[in-house]
């Protein structure tokens, strides 16, 4: 751990040039993800950056990341990781963004109250917006989501190398294309989506949102397919042994209330943005937005694909589990 925190520290110094220290004991205890450890510096001059160094990583991936890093600058989107610099020499690679300060978002019914709940849920939706001006023109979403589920899922279900997933199950993936493909919009642009909206990537400072990090899961997308609900504002079935409960995945009075303002804000807010954001609007307003972002997320995510082969017929086809009241459920262009 010593040699990264030696990088990150002349990283950046070179970058500031000023001399720096590690703030929050990051130089002996650095903040550890799935995919990188964070270093939190200053810079005698009072800046702060974090170094994001990189541990289980392509060079074609952190090469896409800080891409997308550049495209989002160059688009001055607000709330999100403002891209200072980044070392690809450097074995493993490093990348530095402005250091965002705050609280890591905690989320529950009971908290945050609803005020500040509506002022967050306003500026997810106003980041997820701003993301689709960050688009390339990447052909029909048909063959896009055929040729990934084959790729990801049927040829590897084929080779044997998917635990817990049969053939049939990547068929019925498959077959389900028909049912969620939406041919009005095949054309459209493909658009970057942030691909992990959940509480421990949104930092609060005050009652307002400071930053949304980590970009390590952010893709480009046929339009299409890039509407999502935020995590925190889905009910993921838990895995108990080696199956999947559903039995919590309907959605409190608050949950309903929170989603239902999520997409009232998506629509008023792409009202007065472009065409691009009135089609998201009218996608997310679909009667079969529920099914479509468990099938999304299955063709996305390897837990969530194991998942939905066990998800309950009463839960399909728009049916939902509900809750009692007060029980809380767990080259990029820049258009």
């Amino acid at each position: 751990m010593y040699q990264f925190a030696e990088k990150a520290l002349n990283f950046a110094n070179h970058l500031t040039g000023e001399t720096c220290n590690f703030l929050f004991e990051t130089g002996n205890q650095p903040f550890s993800g799935g995919e990188c450890i964070i270093f939190a510096l200053e810079a005698n001059n009072g800046q702060k950056i974090g170094v994001r160094v990189e541990k289980n990583y392509t060079y074609a991936k952190v090469e896409l990341e800080i891409q997308l890093l550049e495209a989002i600058k160059k688009a001055r989107i607000a709330h999100l990781p403002s891209l200072i610099g980044y070392d690809l020499s450097s074995i493993p690679p490093m990348i530095a963004t402005a250091w965002a300060e705050g609280q890591t978002l905690q989320w529950s019914d009971s908290a945050p109250p609803r005020h500040v709940r509506n002022n967050i849920l306003k500026t997810v939706v106003e980041v997820t917006l701003d993301l689709l001006q960050i688009q390339e023109s990447g052909g029909s979403a048909l063959k896009w989501i055929t040729g990934k589920i084959s790729r990801t899922r049927t040829k590897r279900a084929e080779n044997g190398t998917l635990p817990g997933v049969s053939l049939d199950d990547c068929r019925a993936l498959q077959d389900d294309i028909s049912r969620y493909h939406l041919p009005a919009f095949d054309d459209a642009p493909h658009v970057l989506i942030h691909g992990d909206l959940n509480p421990t990537n949104i930092i609060i400072k005050g009652e307002e949102v400071e930053c949304v990090l980590d970009l390590g899961h952010a893709a480009v997308v046929p339009l299409q397919f890039s509407t999502y609900y935020p995590r925190f504002l889905t009910n993921e079935p838990r895995l108990l042994g080696d199956t999947y409960d559903w039995s919590q995945c309907g959605y409190s009075e608050v949950q309903r209330a929170d989603r239902a303002f999520y997409l009232q804000c998506i629509a008023e807010m792409a009202l007065r943005r472009d065409e691009l954001a009135r089609t998201y609007a009218e996608i997310m307003a679909h009667d079969d937005q529920e099914d479509r972002h468990w099938w999304m997320s299955a063709v996305n995510r390897m837990d969530m694909m194991r998942a939905l082969k066990t998800r309950p017929k009463t839960l399909h086809g728009g049916e939902k589990c509900t809750l009692e009241e007060g029980e809380e459920g767990k080259g990029l262009a820049v258009g």
